[in-house]
């Protein structure tokens, strides 16, 4: 038991430090592409990216999943998804590329033909980097995907400003997440310290794809309705709605790919190693959806608060239309943020189907939350798409809780208290903007964020959140660890 819960802490603080340094790092880089570039920029990158990201399944076909839960895995296994992998991305790439013309003149700009053959370049980095950072991922690695990723992020970053510095336009923002992949890559490939072999085995990709199937599928349907906002308002509004989108919705997912994401990708491989234990798996979940509760709902709800003096003091200007999408974002994050770790419950315990029949029925409602709101322009779209994330999140919160038997109710009431610390803080932050009138966006957003800080802190003390105490536990047992073993 301790064992297991040193590794998940180990790989939990890894994942985190990483993920929290990255994507520090990413929103620097994203501001300063963001003021130096217009809204219609970042659209044409995401209109291309719904196509380039759908053949992006493709490459994995959720045998990377497969290879994590499955419990007697062999070298023939990683061999032959290492190879089926490979084949994949050298085809997606000739695929997309040969169609990025017809991409072009569906959306009627002729740009997207070149930024195609680009994007697509990132099939073939990704299919030779699955395997490698897989063997890490089940053995609980993660201080090497962590640098990996960071290294990526830092080197694509400052390759992407410098290109648009020098008058390159959106082709730095094309090139960054290639290089990002590039370098990450590599990385994995120096460390795993795996050559595959010339071994292929159809029997090893068939016990491999019973899982992996149902994972891929869910995986299509989601990206398909994730994407939907993106591909209607760049054919119907056009690239400035298309990047407004994009842009509010990188800046809601940052907190969430910080935390919850984060938690969710080490939740997958610990809970499969006590996939047995249905009581345990209940007990690690509750604590892990609280703890990211903890910092998640704050975020959601500084985001809300500040989101005007962020926009105008950081980003521009241009970007004043952002504004009312972030904050309608926030409503849906504060959902997404503890829906995420479910996922977790699903595979550890080999329930890929009834995960793909889960999104069966919840991402046609997700679609139809984007098609009501299209008349009303981009304002009316993120208003069904948060509507949609909270009726889908409350059925999905309930379908996996009876496979831990954990009923909705019992998990929201857990959320309570620090539901009302974040409003509070909310409402705090909100209210001392009054005050600071005349200082101008960029010092009041500043202060906002020191100030909503500590109220947050302060909330949470007086109203004595269990996830705090927790928290403070693991870090004070932590420390002591450490200082018994200098």
């Amino acid at each position: 038991m301790s064992d297991f819960r040193g590794r998940v802490l180990k790989a939990l603080s890894w994942t985190a430090g990483g993920k929290v340094v990255s994507q520090v790092i990413s929103m620097g880089f994203g501001i300063a592409l963001a003021r130096m570039l217009t809204p219609d920029d970042f659209g044409l990158i995401a209109m291309m990216m719904v196509f380039t990201g759908f053949a992006g399944l493709l490459m994995d076909v959720g045998l990377g999943s497969a290879l994590v839960q499955k419990k007697d895995v062999q070298e023939i296994h990683y061999n032959t998804v290492f190879w089926t992998n490979l084949g994949l991305g050298v085809g997606l790439w000739a695929l997309v590329s040969s169609l990025s013309p017809f991409i072009a003149e569906f959306y009627g700009r002729e740009e997207l033909t070149d930024l195609g053959l680009v994007l697509s370049l990132q099939f073939i980095l990704g299919a030779l980097g699955l395997v490698p950072r897989q063997r890490l991922v089940k053995d609980l690695s993660f201080q090497v995907t962590a640098v990996a990723d960071l290294l990526g992020m830092i080197v694509g970053g400052t390759i992407a400003v410098f290109m648009v510095s020098q008058g390159y336009g959106y082709w730095g923002l094309a090139w960054q997440p290639v290089i990002l992949r590039f370098v990450a890559t590599c990385y994995v490939w120096g460390a795993a310290r795996w050559v595959p072999a010339m071994a292929f085995s159809g029997e090893a990709l068939k016990e491999l794809f019973g899982f992996s199937f149902y994972v891929f599928a869910t995986r299509v349907i989601r990206f398909a309705t994730m994407k939907a906002d993106k591909l209607l308002a760049g054919k119907y509004i056009g690239g400035d709605a298309a990047g407004l989108l994009d842009k509010a919705h990188s800046m809601m997912l940052f907190p969430l790919q910080n935390v919850s994401h984060t938690v969710g990708s080490v939740m997958f491989p610990a809970l499969s190693l006590i996939q047995s234990d249905r009581q345990r798996i209940r007990k690690v979940y509750m604590r892990s959806t609280q703890a990211i509760a903890l910092l998640t709902f704050p975020m959601m709800a500084g985001i809300f608060a500040v989101s005007e003096n962020f926009v105008f003091g950081v980003l521009g200007e241009q970007w004043a239309e952002l504004v009312p999408l972030l904050q309608i974002l926030c409503l849906a994050g504060v959902a997404r943020s503890i829906v995420t770790v479910t996922g977790a419950i699903y595979l550890s315990l080999g329930r890929a189907k009834l995960q793909f029949k889960v999104n069966l029925l919840t991402r046609p409602i997700a679609l139809a939350g984007v098609i009501a709101g299209l008349p009303w322009g981009v304002e009316g779209i993120v208003i069904g798409m948060t509507t949609a994330t909270w009726i889908n999140s409350l059925i999905t919160l309930s379908i996996a809780g009876r496979l831990i038997n954990l009923s909705l109710l019992e998990l929201m009431l857990s959320f309570f208290r620090t539901l009302a610390a974040a409003v509070l803080m909310a409402i705090g932050i909100i209210l001392l903007d009054r005050v600071l009138y005349g200082i101008g966006p960029l010092g009041s957003f500043g202060i906002q964020v020191l100030a909503g800080g500590g109220l947050y802190v302060m909330f949470a003390f007086v109203l004595r959140i269990k996830a705090l105490t927790d928290v403070l536990d693991i870090l004070k047992s932590q420390f002591a660890k450490r200082r018994s073993n200098v």
